[in-house]
Parts: structure tokens; sequence; C-alpha cells
């Protein structure tokens, strides 16, 4: 198409911006606005397929229902009748910004602090789609498809996502053909199956947030079983968060754009929020940070076994006074033995506590000690390494087999519990320093193994596999 040229007498091509098969895309003006307006081209020609056409005809009316600022808007929809051209043409909004992958081919770097603005302006956009009816899945994100405008600062400025061209709603998931629509190396591994979700947008995200800070394409970087390794100077939040987004199985992904933003955002880099799981009548505190996980119980009074000074002296003076019931002495006597070997509270406070290191894997347990404010690690536990954690539900035995192989029969009741296995592999209980319900083990494990990192597996332990080694 020469330029200059006038489509349905009122956009005047400018300038040709894009060319594969059987798509053109052109920056025009609208002779009647003035304004410049991108316009995309499905021609009719020997490449043509008719999967060309359903996705250029999705493309337009999805965006004829999108209304947000960083996305380009629907502006007109015809058909095209020239001599050398006949096709669809589509009209929307041109936003005059340069692309992400512009920019740093240019030479521009991005800082820790830039990506996460960047990763945290495209996952509002993509809440925005995903939460649409049906949700919106574009299926395409990539650094050519995001625009930069308006830098100030340290800030990465306005940011836009454009070529909706691969989109997908759920309504349009319908049988018969595959057609596989993305970009190599920022693909996950289920599009090239045909079967995206909310989930493969965010994997591309994580990839795009990695090109910009190797400076490689993701294709190009190595990967172990089947998950992109990369070498960056990041923190370990925004590691954690991206090895989270661009899992290659879609099951270990966020599973919503919502929760992805919520752990980006997070003190700790929590992949979810897990504190819905806690029962309400726990008084069981929790606390953790990047570096450390901590697991309170609630304060007791702390009981000793001798009386005080002033308790002596009150019970000396009343034996002094009643020694004239000589009658009555040997009650005395049984009775005074009694109150000297009764504990009595102190009027301190101790708490149990659990530690774990991010880093070390290492678990601690020991005594919050309130009158000091300090805390009394126990000796045994310094040394366990977490290397795996395993949840065991309640549930009652008819019958089992004991440790020397025979077949028991008898009511055996399972307790719940929540374990850990150290470097030894030996088994340990994590709930032996104090009472838990089975709803509180649920969500302890949960919390902690999100916060190492490490699936928690559930197992149903029989009465010889419920002796552990050593409990904490």
């Amino acid at each position: 198409m020469k330029l200059d040229t006038v489509l349905v007498d009122r956009y005047q091509i400018r300038e040709q911006l894009s060319r594969k098969v059987g798509r053109r895309t052109f920056l025009a003006q609208d002779i009647k606005s003035k304004n410049l307006v991108i316009i995309k081209i499905l021609k009719f020609d020997e490449d043509f397929q008719w999967d060309d056409l359903k996705l250029f005809e999705r493309e337009a009316s999805t965006l004829q229902h999108l209304s947000h600022p960083a996305i380009p808007e629907y502006l007109d929809y015809f058909d095209v009748e020239m001599t050398e051209t006949r096709g669809f043409a589509l009209v929307q909004t041109y936003i005059e910004a340069p692309s992400l992958e512009s920019v740093v081919k240019a030479g521009r770097k991005f800082s820790e602090a830039e990506v996460m603005e960047l990763a945290d302006k495209l996952l509002s956009i993509l809440i925005y789609l995903h939460e649409q009816n049906p949700p919106v899945i574009h299926r395409d994100i990539k650094p050519s498809n995001i625009l930069l405008t308006n830098r100030s600062g340290n800030s990465v400025g306005d940011v836009y996502l454009v070529d909706f061209g691969s989109v997908q709603t759920a309504a349009s998931k319908d049988g018969g053909t595959i057609t596989i629509v993305g970009s190599y190396g920022y693909m996950p591994l289920e599009q090239f199956g045909g079967k995206t979700t909310p989930a493969s947008d965010l994997y591309s995200l994580g990839m795009t947030i990695i090109y910009l800070l190797t400076g490689t394409h993701p294709a190009e970087l190595p990967q172990v079983n089947g998950q992109v390794k990369f070498t960056a100077d990041i923190s370990r939040q925004l590691r954690r968060w991206l090895e989270k987004t661009t899992q290659p199985h879609l099951e270990k992904r966020f599973n919503s754009a919502q929760l992805a933003q919520i752990s980006l955002k997070s003190e700790d880099g929590s992949y979810g929020d897990f504190m819905h799981l806690k029962p309400a009548n726990s008084s069981i505190e929790l606390y953790r940070d990047q570096d450390k996980l901590e697991i309170r119980l609630p304060f007791y009074s702390v009981y000793e076994d001798s009386l005080g000074s002033f308790l002596l002296l009150v019970i000396f003076l009343a034996i002094v006074f009643i020694w004239h019931f000589s009658a009555f002495w040997p009650l005395i006597v049984f009775s005074t033995s009694i109150i000297f070997h009764l504990p009595y509270p102190t009027g301190a406070l101790e708490r149990k506590i659990v530690s774990i290191d991010s880093d070390s894997r290492i678990l601690k347990t020991g005594t919050f000690l309130d009158k000091n404010n300090e805390v009394k690690w126990d000796n045994y536990s310094v040394l366990l390494q977490c290397n795996a954690i395993e949840y065991s539900p309640s549930y009652t035995l008819n019958r089992y087999t004991d440790q020397q192989g025979n077949l028991k029969h008898g009511k055996v009741e399972i307790d719940s519990g929540l374990y850990f296995r150290d470097q030894y592999n030996y088994q340990h209980l994590i709930n032996y320093i104090g009472t838990f319900s089975e709803a509180t083990l649920w969500w302890l494990g949960q919390e902690i193994s999100d916060f190492l990192d490490m699936e928690l597996q559930v197992i149903y332990a029989t009465p010889k596999l419920a002796e552990v080694s050593d409990d904490l």
C-alpha cells in the first residue's frame, strides 16, 4: 500500500510500521479528527488462513469491549476493497512511545526497583484483563509489546500493553484445530498445546522481567527441568518471585495476577496469603520476613517449687500461733510439709517459640523469656536443617501392621502431626512443643512450605510410621 493512500475517505497512510505474513500495520492520520491512529490490515492473499481471520476479528471484538488507559482504544473496523489490497482493517489509538525492546537495545539498564515497578504496573493491567467476563488472556506479552513513556527520576513512567492480535477469551476456547500463538522463549509450555490460562500471561511477564535483568533472550538461557536459570544481582525476594512466576508447571505458578501482585509488594515475598487458613480461635502468633519465620505459642505463667520468703514468714508465724493447740500438731506438721512443696506462680511469663532461617533452613526451638526479652534456645535443635515438610491428618485405623509385620486388629487413633526431616533424614514432630488443632497444623504447614519454597507433603502415618526418632 502506497504512502498517502486514503482509506474509506478518512484515514491517510503515513508510514508502514510492521509487515508479517498476511498482515500489515500502518501509522495513519484521521483526516476528520487530525489524530494519528494505528491501522492493522488483514489481507486476502495466497497466505490467508481462516484462523487468521478468527484471531483478527477476536482482537477487534476484544478491544471494542475494553476501556483502560494503558490499552489501545478501539476506533473503527471496515472492509478494504482496493486493486492491490483486499481484506479487513482495524483502527485503534496511536500511543507515541518506544517499545521496551527498543530501549533495551539502545542501551538502557533497569534497576531492581524499576523492574519491580514495571512488573507491578503490568500486573495491574493483567488484573483488569483477567477480571473481564469472560477473562481476556493476552498470550503474547513480551518487550516489543510493552511501551514506555514519560520517564522521570527513578520511575519507569507510563506503561502500555499493546498488540492484542493473539488474544484469547475463556469463551473462545473451542474445539477443532489448535492455533499456536505467542513468541518462543516467552511462551509457557501449556501454550504450545493450545491450553492457556491467566497464569500463562504471568509466565510471559516473568520472562520479560528476566530479559530486562539479563539482557538475554529467554530462549538463549539454560534450563534445568524446564525451569529457566539466570544470573542477576537481585534480592532474594525478587528471585523467588520470578522463579514462582516462571514455573514450567502451570499448577506451581501464581493462580492470579492479583496474587502475584500481592506477593511482589509483600515485605517477605510471600507466595500467597495463608492467614485465611488460621483458625479464628487460635492464639498462636506467626511472624515472618525475608530471612526468618517464627511461630510463637501463647504466654504461660512460670511456677517454682519453693516458697518465697514472705510466704515462709507468714506460715512460720501461723505455726507459732497455733502451737498452743498441741492436740493438732500432727495435722499442722503434715499441712506445712505439703505447703512447702506446692508450686506457685512467680509472676514471670514464658512462651515456646520455633524459628526457621530462610537461607540455612535451620529450625530451632526455644523459650521466649518475658522478664528479660530474650530467647533461650534448646541446644539439641540448633543444628537441625529442614529438608522436607510433612503433614499427617488425623484418622482412625481398625487394623494395622506392627513393626514385626504382624497384622493387628483394633481401633487405633492416629493424631495429626506436622513434621520436618533433617539433613540426616530423621523425622521430627514440630507440634510437640504445644497443643495444635488439625486446622492450625495445616495452616502452619502451608506457611512454612511457602517460606522455604518447599512442597508440603501429605502423609498418612501408621502406628509404626508415627514413631519419630526425636521430638522437638
